[in-house]
């Protein structure tokens, strides 16, 4: 029984978590902004080219929590940060 209700709250997640994009302005910044797009390089583990990547295809890896993280710790909302696809 608690197997499937983790399973149901996992696929549940995945769902939602495949309907969200970030912003066009999360585009934008990521694009045109240099420290902004090293600063989520950083909380992603990645390189700053890999970012730029991932921007461009408008990528889920851009939803994930450390990168939403450093998106609020700026100001943004999670109105400004998030549309849905």
């Amino acid at each position: 029984m608690y197997a499937q209700s983790v399973y149901i709250c996992i696929y549940i997640r995945t769902k939602l978590h495949k309907q969200m994009k970030v912003s066009t302005l999360i585009i934008e910044k990521l694009l045109n902004d240099k420290n902004f797009r090293l600063n989520t390089a950083l909380a992603l583990n990645v390189t700053e080219r890999n970012v730029q990547i991932l921007a461009e295809k408008n990528s889920d890896n851009l939803t994930k929590m450390a990168a939403v993280k450093y998106y609020m710790s700026t100001g943004l909302t999670e109105k400004q940060i998030f549309e849905k696809a």
